[in-house]
This record gives C-alpha cells, sequence and structure tokens, in this order.
C-alpha cells in the first residue's frame, strides 16, 4: 500500500530516506489568499473555517505533502464587512461606520473617530535580570487562553478532514526579541551575553503555550523562524552559540515532548553555524535563498547536517514567479541531488510570491515526483 504524504513526511523528519523526497510549498503568507478568491491584502484579517477553506483550495490544487499554516486572526476580524476598489482593500471599523483601508504593511489605517492611545503594557529592556523577568512575567499567557482567542480554530477543520493523511505544520514566528531595537540587541550581545541569553531562554518558555495549542489543534510539526536580529550572520558563530545555543535546545527538546515535531527556518547563512544547529535535535532544517551575498546549496548543506536531521531544500520562489517550467525543472533535479546524501524535501526556500503562475508551480510539482 503506497504512503500517504503524512507517512512519507514523518518518515523524512525522523531521518529515513526515501525513493522520492517529499515536496512541499512554503506557503506562508498572501498566494493562498489571492488563489482562494480573497484580496490578498485580507491575509491578517482571516481566521477560521475561512482560513481553513484558504488552505484548502491550496492542498486541494496542488496536493504538496504538507499544509503548511500560519496563525490566524482573533475573533475581532473574522466578521468584519470588507470592501475591495482596484488594488485598494478595506475593513469596517469595529463600531461599523467607517471603512478602513488596508495599508501597504497590512495595518488597519488609524480610525479618525477612536483618539489614539499610547501603549502603557510593558516593553523588554535589557538592563538586569530583574527587567527581563518582568516583562515575560507579565507577557505570559495560557493555552485555554490562546485557544479561545480563535487564533488557531482554522486548523480544527483542516486536521478533521486531512488530518490522517496529510501533514499539518504551523508556523508562526519567534525571531527576535520583542520590542529591542536592532541596534541595541546586537550591543547587548556582545556587553552582556548572558543577559541575551536569558531573555531568549524566557522567550522560549513563554512560547510554549502557542506550540501546546497547536497542537491541540490538530498540529504535527512547528517551525519556528529564528536568527539573531533577523538572521545568522549578525554576531560570530561562537556569540550566536553563546547566546542562543542553550534556550535553543531546551525549547527544541520540549516541542519533541509536547508531541510535534521541531523545524527550524534558520535565516542567513547557516555553514559557520552547523557545529552547534546540529545540537538543536530539530526533525528538520529549514534554509532560505540564495538572496543575501551568500549561495546556500542543499548538497553542501547536506553534508554538513546531522543525520537524524531532514533538510529542506530552497528553491528560489522569484524563479517560480519568473522563471520557464524547464527552468524550474532543472532546478528541483539540481537540488534533488541532495536526496543522495541523506534525508530531504523538496521545498521553495521562501514563501510563494503572489502572482506565480499555476502552470509553474504545476512544473514544480510534477518534476519533484519523478
Amino acid at each position: 500500500m503506497a504512503m500517504t504524504s503524512k507517512e512519507r513526511m514523518i518518515k523524512a523528519l525522523s531521518g529515513e530516506r526515501a525513493s522520492t523526497p517529499p515536496t512541499v510549498f512554503h506557503s506562508w503568507g498572501d498566494y493562498k489568499v489571492e488563489l482562494a478568491g480573497f484580496h490578498w491584502k485580507f491575509f491578517p484579517y482571516q481566521g477560521g473555517a475561512e482560513l481553513a477553506g484558504v488552505e484548502r483550495v491550496l492542498y486541494e490544487r496542488f496536493q504538496p505533502d504538507w499544509i503548511h499554516c500560519g496563525s490566524g486572526a482573533g475573533h475581532w476580524s473574522w466578521n468584519r464587512e470588507r470592501r475591495v476598489e482596484g488594488k485598494r482593500a478595506f475593513l469596517r471599523s469595529e463600531d461599523g461606520q467607517r471603512w478602513l483601508e488596508i495599508q501597504e504593511n497590512y495595518a488597519l489605517a488609524p480610525d479618525p473617530a477612536v483618539p489614539a492611545t499610547p501603549y502603557t503594557g510593558p516593553r523588554l529592556t535589557l538592563e538586569s535580570l530583574a527587567t527581563v523577568d518582568a516583562y515575560f512575567d507579565a507577557d505570559q499567557t495560557t493555552v485555554d487562553a490562546i485557544l479561545a482567542s480563535g487564533t488557531f480554530d482554522h486548523m480544527k477543520p483542516l486536521a478533521d478532514a486531512f488530518g490522517d493523511r496529510v501533514f499539518i505544520a504551523m508556523n508562526d514566528g519567534m525571531n527576535g526579541l520583542p520590542w529591542i531595537p536592532f541596534e541595541d540587541l546586537m550591543i547587548g550581545a556582545m556587553e552582556n551575553p548572558d543577559l541575551v541569553a536569558y531573555a531568549i531562554r524566557r522567550q522560549c518558555e513563554n512560547f510554549m503555550p502557542r506550540v501546546l495549542a497547536a497542537k491541540a489543534c490538530g498540529a504535527h510539526a512547528y517551525i519556528f523562524s529564528e536568527g539573531m536580529g533577523g538572521s545568522l550572520g549578525q554576531l560570530s558563530p561562537a556569540l550566536e552559540e553563546h547566546v542562543q545555543a542553550d534556550a535553543k535546545r531546551w525549547f527544541y527538546a520540549e516541542v519533541r515532548k509536547a508531541g510535534l515535531l521541531p523545524l527550524g527556518y534558520w535565516l542567513g547563512d547557516v555553514r559557520p553555524h552547523m557545529r552547534w544547529l546540529n545540537s538543536l535535535n530539530m526533525a528538520g532544517l529549514m534554509i532560505e535563498e540564495d538572496k543575501k551575498g551568500f549561495a546556500l546549496d542543499p548538497l553542501e548543506i547536506r553534508r554538513m547536517l546531522r543525520p537524524e536531521t531532514c533538510l529542506f531544500g530552497n528553491l528560489d520562489s522569484n524563479l517560480l514567479l519568473w522563471g520557464s517550467p524547464e527552468a524550474i525543472r532543472a532546478e528541483v533535479r539540481r537540488q534533488r541531488r541532495a536526496a543522495a546524501e541523506g534525508t530531504f524535501v523538496i521545498a521553495n526556500g521562501s514563501p510563494l510570491v503572489l502572482g506565480t503562475p499555476a502552470v509553474n508551480l504545476d512544473a514544480y510539482m510534477e518534476e519533484a515526483r519523478k
């Protein structure tokens, strides 16, 4: 009997090779929102059954080996009326009296009838252990509160419909320390690395309820976007290890204990960091594309990665957008060489881009499945 896509993914993420590697899309983002017939700017405001339907359209059209979810919006936005004018998109104000435009950064324009109120809640600072504890103690939440918010409600119908045969992965952030400007974070890491390491550990502890909530809603894996200051390479490998490795080793182990497979999407050039990244017990390593002055060849990375960890490919999403089907097929074949060196999943290295032709995604899937 042929394996299901869920079985193929679990096998790969357990370090077992397959004659045909699993094939997935890195599809977090607004591409699938447009594919499902919605204006792409509604992406951050969808949730529940509607967002489950968005995920279902992409899956049923292309049949990848996973459903790659992001978190949804809370209940506050699901039923607000929407309007589209050309490329512009609008959401009703909370009281239903005004139209508020969704801006280029996806934020709602300020409501002129609601006075702006400055944020007065806790802010993280790297002044001392006490200030770090004060922030994370105030920022704690519970699994029940996350479930009640509705942010993972779209996963329940997906798990009911597909969870027995399709692998479901949640992709929901955690990159960087909140409220800390980039320059302050870099200076803090150099001047007081132990304090930064402690803050990262507290952040990991506070993130665990989200992991448990995703598990409760049917996720099989959790993807964490990782990288100090946005990506690896801002600090030396030794300093990156000092501030991150212990916390991340603990965190990835806890995710496994919770019954989910932890996947690390480590941004930046991972090669100088492979020694300590190999200590994290990730089920899978996702890498980005060659766009920051370095080239990440999956074959090279696969040879550096510990055998137990599955590597995801990094086919350029711009190639999927602009390339010919023939060029896409050739790149799939080139990347698939990594499967001869260890467990591998064919994937693109960043989210699918708006406007990507379906014929190009068909060529990608067809070549990968040969």
